[in-house]
């Protein structure tokens, strides 16, 4: 633990940097800090306001209205192009970033958001049910053996993400670009890329984009039953075809929320078993679909993936005595409300049997609710369902070695973890 870390329960409200990388990769502290004494603040670097409690992150995600989803001066295309000529030559190339679904707000966003809302219907998600399964089953086969594992790359990232490629109809062999995409996207959002890096991302979006603008040309004359093909297939009130800017905007963010956000949900869902063993035995004596699902809630509360979201104001907003003035950054801060003593009482502790732990808001609230959120319900359920099965006495292979979570404005996850077990079948 660093010196700022230790100095953030204590130090004056103006000395915290919310952006900081470090305070970012662990921001529990800062995270109560702002709740108890700045519930609306403002990042003396980066300007962007910080809104924390339950109550208000609710309430600013009902209201988009006031709280808008489209970022028009800090698009991706603006933010990476800006002194940076290598990023703007590279992106030139490709397709512009535009507004869909998640940077979109009603009634455009309802419109791109029902073509694929189907996809994840009950109906839907139980006939994936033995995919996922199947594919828990196959990737545990792989290290069961060993009786260690690093669990990040070897369950949880090729869960989910063999899912979603299933869902957008590209072929396994093509898993490591869906990857190599992934985490492109997602140092991009990181707000922690230097020059190169910017670069480099730029270089694998504009293989994103050509990789799928030839797999949607494919699908327009010949159309399959995947999300793929009902996306290019689709049309705003049936007689504006999606162009491919549209369809790509909505492909990159089916494909990072379809599967970033739930790996790093089971893998800090292993770590937080280890480290509450009672909660585990908990789990253990009774694995039923109940006790999963509620160890998967409760995971999700306390891991809180989407940990931010971006929203702008669209006129001036005074909230806790404090003025945002018009056409501010804000966020939403999902992680941060989900640790709100007021609405979960003693908030910090891992507690699978907290009455209200389905409150959380770790896959937002309102009409920008994850459309993601129920297929990554079911992939953790299942998931944890196998592992319950064949893996038990979960332990860190390097006790003493804290694990490492990456530092990202949006995203909250781990690097890695190495992680023994014991084998049941």
């Amino acid at each position: 633990m660093t010196e700022m870390l230790d100095s953030i329960a204590s130090c004056p409200i103006s000395a915290i940097h919310p952006m900081h990388p470090e305070l970012l990769a662990c921001p529990y502290t800062m995270n109560q800090r702002l709740i108890a004494d700045a519930p609306v603040y403002q990042d003396p670097d980066s300007g962007i306001w910080f809104i924390s409690r339950y109550d208000d992150v609710v309430a600013m995600s009902m209201d988009h209205g006031t709280f808008s989803s489209v970022m028009p001066f800090i698009s991706n295309d603006a933010g990476r192009s800006a002194g940076n000529e290598e990023v703007a030559e590279v992106m030139s190339k490709g397709y512009p970033n535009v507004a869909t679904m998640l940077t979109q707000d009603p009634p455009l966003q309802r419109r791109y958001r029902k073509f694929v809302d189907g996809t994840f219907s009950p109906k839907s998600l139980k006939a994936l049910e033995p995919f996922i399964e199947s594919t828990s089953n196959m990737l545990i086969d792989q290290f069961i053996d060993a009786g260690q594992c690093e669990f990040l790359s070897e369950f949880g990232v090729p869960l989910p993400l063999r899912v979603i490629a299933a869902q957008l109809g590209t072929p396994v062999s093509d898993l490591p670009l869906l990857r190599k995409w992934t985490q492109a996207f997602i140092a991009n959002l990181s707000q922690q890329l230097d020059h190169d890096g910017q670069v480099q991302a730029a270089k694998d979006m504009l293989e994103f984009q050509l990789y799928f603008v030839e797999k949607m040309e494919q699908r327009r004359v010949q159309p399959e039953d995947d999300i793929l093909s009902k996306v290019v297939n689709a049309s705003i009130d049936g007689d504006k075809p999606l162009d491919n800017a549209e369809c790509l905007s909505m492909l990159s963010q089916i494909l990072v929320a379809g599967n970033e956000t739930t790996s790093s949900a089971l893998v800090e869902g292993i770590l937080l078993l280890i480290r509450n063993p009672d909660q585990y035995e908990l789990v253990r004596k009774d694995p039923s679909t109940e006790m999963i699902s509620n160890l998967v809630e409760e995971i999700l509360r306390v891991s809180s993936p989407s940990a931010n979201m971006f929203r702008r104001t669209t006129k001036a907003v005074e909230l806790h005595g404090v003025t945002i003035p018009e056409n501010s950054v804000c966020f939403a801060r999902f992680a941060s409300a989900n640790q709100d003593d007021s609405r979960f009482p003693d908030a910090m502790k891992f507690d699978i049997t907290r009455p209200n732990l389905k409150e959380h808001v770790a896959f937002g609230k309102g009409v920008h609710h994850c459309l993601g959120a129920a297929l990554s319900r079911r992939e953790m359920n299942v998931g944890f369902k196998v592992i319950f099965e064949r893996l038990a006495n979960f332990r860190l292979i390097e006790p003493e070695v804290e694990p490492v979570f990456a530092p990202n404005a949006l995203l909250h996850g781990l690097t890695g973890l190495q992680v023994g077990f014991d084998k049941i079948s």
